[in-house]
């Protein structure tokens, strides 16, 4: 398949590109964000593919931060019922969760009750 061999060649080209395969089938580009994907996207098709046609969706774009240190303020939250208070004070990562996040032993897709024990 042109599309199976242009994503590899483009992965191969750009180390920054992530692809990925859903359980629906669909190709999944990551990218350094909108402008870096649509040079990707463009390299695949006029590149790597020969000029073939793609289905291509908007890109969604998400923005992430980091807490550098523990916050001052400790911020409330009520629950749509208004009977249930959350105070809630960022904090850092524990040492070594980033990695054991990189490396796949944390990951969202696993079950909640297995990653909560990692995490506590």
């Amino acid at each position: 398949p042109k599309l199976i061999e242009g994503l590899k060649r483009l992965s191969k080209s750009d180390p920054v590109v992530q692809i990925t395969v859903e359980e629906s089938g669909e190709h999944i580009v990551a990218g350094a964000g909108e402008l870096h994907l649509e040079i990707c996207i463009n390299d695949l098709r006029d590149e790597f593919m020969g000029g073939a046609e793609l289905k291509v969706s908007e890109p969604v774009v998400s923005y992430r931060e980091t807490v550098t240190a523990e916050s001052s303020e400790v911020c409330l939250s009520k629950s749509p019922n208004k009977h249930n208070r959350l105070f809630a004070v960022a904090v850092p990562f524990t040492e070594g969760l980033a990695e054991a996040i990189d490396n796949g032993k944390v990951t969202a897709k696993e079950d909640s009750k297995i990653r909560g024990r990692k995490l506590a």
